[in-house]
């Protein structure tokens, strides 16, 4: 659905209107690293939890929720002269006022998280997005102009609040318990470095190529970032929340998270290697199909961003584990290290326009993964070999896609193909060729492949079972 939405958009809106609305979209990002300053986080890890802690946090998320609400307002004028972007300043001030209403239904989130209920986040997240999405379609065609996706985000925030509160009901209190607080921000103050410097790295490099370039740049760059790390946010909001919640549950148990950590980085590796380089040869027919065609400036970032799918999402996975394990301050340090040298890099390398500052963001990113993988590695204790030999069946994977799959791309758009024909075409080359070399590790049956066509036999063979239930009669116990 994101794919979709961002491809209408792309169309009834400009350049400049997504960097006017980047530009405040940035900085609430920003700021919203510091909505619950950690302590909502605290009750997913925590191993044993009370009605205090509870009541403790939805507290003081409200306190901090009406205190960020007022900071954006008074620095709004300050926060578009930073961008160079004046027209700005209405949009942050409709966006502060999210705070509030985000941070009441904190809670009821972090609760539905540590109980694992995937159903109700997935209902909830699903559902408000769909709507907030097709509010700022029918806003974008109509009205027009960045105010489509400033209403756009307030019905999601409407809805997702609704929902949670209705399905998931918080402790209603506003006292705040000081002896849980201190226990809560145990794990919460490093928690919220690492929220607020990974927002400030996602958004340093707006800030300098905004402030440097103007909007209408900064709309490039953020629609190439945006398409690139797609896969990561799937990752981070999706199957992060899971392996959050599930890592903190077996966090004692060493090899055990050692064995998941392992498999995880094989399977990433496996799809988003070849899924990485299918990408690059294909960027100009991916920019005209999703965006537009008046999008061709973000062909070059979005190649060289697209080095760094496997990148960010398996920093991720690495971040999820050693936080897991209680190593969150060790993360934290790494997030400053990040941001330094990210925005240090686009601040240098702004020079030479978009594609200089792709260049830097991806160092940056490739610097946090060997970080956050050193991390993971320390507190599972899984030797450095195994993780080497998890990546490198994507590495084969990749560097055939590219072999096979560039001169078949260039054929075809020298014959005058339309970019869908080149797309779709070029793309199931790439996946009729991962197909069958995965097919062949299968047959194999070593290593990890071996656990893979485990994973697959137990997975079919519930949806067979699920199949034949579907297909008996109730009514006849035999079947």
């Amino acid at each position: 659905m994101r794919l979709v939405v961002l491809a209408v958009l792309g169309r009834l809106l400009t350049s400049k209107d997504f960097g006017i609305v980047a530009a405040a979209v940035s900085v609430n990002a920003i700021v919203y690293g510091i909505r619950d300053i950690g302590i909502g986080p605290a009750l997913i890890q925590r191993k044993q939890l009370e009605d205090a802690h509870l009541t403790t946090v939805f507290a003081m998320s409200m306190y901090i929720g009406l205190a960020l609400a007022a900071i954006l307002f008074v620095a709004a004028p300050w926060i578009a002269e930073l961008f160079h972007v004046a027209d700005s300043v209405d949009v942050i001030y409709a966006l502060a006022l999210l705070f509030v209403l985000r941070n009441v239904s904190i809670t009821s989130r972090m609760v539905a998280r540590r109980a694992m209920d995937f159903r109700l986040i997935a209902i909830v997240e699903a559902v408000s997005f769909t709507i907030g999405s097709i509010t700022a379609m029918v806003c974008a065609a109509t009205i027009g102009g960045p105010w489509s996706l400033v209403i756009g985000y307030w019905v999601e925030e409407v809805i997702v609040t609704a929902l949670y509160l209705r399905y998931s009901p918080p402790k209603w209190s506003l006292r705040v318990d000081l002896a849980r607080l201190r226990e809560l921000l145990g794990f919460g103050a490093g928690q919220t470095v690492t929220q607020v410097t990974n927002v400030v790295a996602i958004y340093g490099d707006n800030v300098v190529v905004g402030r440097s370039l103007g909007p209408s740049e900064l709309g490039f760059y953020s629609r190439a970032f945006d398409l690139v790390k797609f896969p990561a946010l799937v990752f981070g909001t999706i199957v992060g929340h899971v392996l959050f919640s599930a890592f903190s549950r077996i966090q004692d148990d060493r090899p055990r998270l050692a064995a998941n950590f392992r498999r995880m980085t094989f399977a990433n590796a496996l799809v988003l290697l070849p899924g990485s380089a299918a990408l690059i040869v294909l960027a100009p027919e991916t920019i005209h199909i999703l965006v537009g065609p008046n999008w061709s400036s973000a062909i070059l970032p979005f190649q060289i961003l697209a080095v760094t799918i496997l990148l960010r999402t398996n920093q991720r996975l690495a971040m999820l584990v050693a936080t897991a394990a209680g190593a969150i301050n060790g993360v934290a340090l790494s997030f400053v290290i990040y941001v330094i040298v990210l925005v240090g890099g686009a601040a240098i390398s702004v020079r030479w326009g978009i594609s200089g500052v792709a260049t830097t963001t991806a160092s940056a990113v490739a610097l946090l993964w060997l970080q956050n993988n050193y991390l993971a590695i320390r507190v599972s204790r899984i030797p450095l070999g195994h993780v080497f030999r998890a990546h490198a069946p994507g590495l084969v994977l990749a560097a055939l896609v590219i072999a096979c799959t560039w001169p078949a791309a260039t054929a075809l758009r020298s014959l005058g193909l339309h970019a869908a024909g080149v797309f779709a075409l070029v793309m199931a080359m790439a996946i009729a060729l991962c197909l069958g070399a995965v097919a062949l590790g299968i047959r194999a049956n070593r290593g990890d492949f071996a656990w893979l066509a485990g994973e697959l036999r137990r997975v079919l063979g519930k949806s067979r079972r699920a199949g034949r239930e579907s297909l008996r009669d109730p009514a006849d116990p035999v079947g």
